[in-house]
């Protein structure tokens, strides 16, 4: 079958074979997270296909310019997660461990297992992602990833609730 692409088509493919690694380590630099610095460099650069249009010649700056948006757009969605995650934590503290209620109790109950497990250590057992990680077998990076996963998904559980 041959594949026949567009311009900018080719100046994407190349600008991600050439700075990929460069919007990575700038990523990585800022975050101190490895895993977390490969995601949102993919988020990088699905934004920057969505706009290849608008890229010019010299899309490493360019590029840059995407990736401070992005990380300031995962930043201000994790203040808001942890302060989703505080409330919850409020919430829990004042019910029955095993009671969780209203909204909460319905979004913990729409998340995985994985998800509910690693939400309800931090929150309940106020373990931190090196204590996290010990509990769950897995690397401190992996399950800060997790938890951090876990967080936006429980969010957007919650941001899809009627609100009374």
């Amino acid at each position: 079958m041959l594949t026949i692409s567009t311009p900018d088509e080719e100046r994407f493919r190349l600008a991600y074979q050439r700075h990929a690694g460069a919007v990575w380590r700038y990523l990585a630099r800022r975050l101190g997270d490895d895993d977390l610095a490969e995601d949102l460099t993919s988020e990088v650069f699905v934004v920057a296909w969505r706009r290849r249009h608008e890229a010019p010649t010299d899309s490493l700056p360019w590029l840059y310019g995407v990736a401070r948006r992005v990380l300031a757009n995962d930043r201000r969605a994790a203040r808001a997660h942890a302060s989703r995650i505080r409330a919850l934590a409020d919430q829990l503290a004042a019910a029955p461990p095993e009671q969780p209620t209203g909204a909460v109790a319905q979004a913990l109950g729409e998340l995985g297992e994985r998800d509910r497990e690693i939400l309800l250590l931090a929150a309940w057992e106020g373990l931190e992602p090196r204590e996290l990680a010990a509990v769950l077998g897995i690397r401190p990076a992996t399950a800060r990833v997790r938890l951090h996963r876990a967080r936006r998904r429980f969010s957007a559980l919650l941001d899809m609730e009627p609100s009374a």
